[in-house]
């Protein structure tokens, strides 16, 4: 598996630097985008792997999960992934069916539960990083159905 870090020359570390992300990110697309090269296939391999690692590592919850899995956790793959608990399966059964859902609130709660991940991934306690990094990812469908439900 690529380390996304490296391709950045970035330390492993859930707290990036996130500018330097876009820049590094620029830089390669400039150098490895495929209008540039035509059909050469190793260019054009290089440029999706940089969009790739691009979006894993400019977002946090897959940033978390990608840092897992190189630690030989996979929260991404249903059939080897941790179990949610069912605290958490009951805690956004309820937040749904009571209706007392605000997108600032759930943002909120997202963003203390990746603080946490983050702990747990400095203090290299992988398992229960994967858990909470599973309740976030929970928490985060359930805002994105929230917003998709306004719009309709």
């Amino acid at each position: 598996m690529k380390n996304f870090f490296d391709l950045f020359s970035l330390p492993t570390d859930f707290s990036i630097d996130l500018d330097t992300l876009e820049k590094k990110y620029f830089e390669f697309q400039k150098k490895f985008h495929p209008d540039k090269y035509g059909d050469k296939s190793d260019e054009i391999e290089q440029s999706i792997a940089i969009n790739e690692a691009y979006e894993v590592l400019s977002n946090p919850l897959k940033r978390a999960a990608h840092i897992l899995r190189l630690n030989g956790l996979d929260v991404e793959n249903d059939v080897v992934a941790p179990k949610v608990d069912q605290a958490t399966l009951l805690e956004v059964f309820e937040m749904r069916e009571s209706g007392d859902l605000s997108a600032k609130d759930l943002s909120q709660k997202i963003k203390s539960l990746l603080e946490e991940v983050s702990k747990n991934l400095g203090n290299k306690n992988f398992a229960s990083a994967a858990q909470i990094l599973i309740r976030a990812k929970y928490f985060e469908k359930t805002l994105q159905d929230l917003k998709v439900k306004k719009w309709h």
